[in-house]
């Protein structure tokens, strides 16, 4: 729920939804390529936020 709103909706549909980059480009109306930076971007966000945590090693 931390991710802005353009990174939470792309990864909930990918990792929950169970639903291909194809898809979720022509649900939201985005190109396949952006729907591609959007899930690395929030990746990584995630991946910073779990280090701050301790979370992650």
């Amino acid at each position: 729920m931390s991710l802005p709103e353009s990174y939470r909706l792309p990864v909930h549909l990918f990792y929950y939804e169970g639903m291909s980059i194809r898809e979720i480009a022509g649900v939201l109306g985005k190109r396949e390529g952006a729907v591609r930076t959007s899930l690395t971007r929030a990746r990584a966000l995630l991946r910073d936020k779990l280090k701050e945590e301790g979370d992650y090693v």
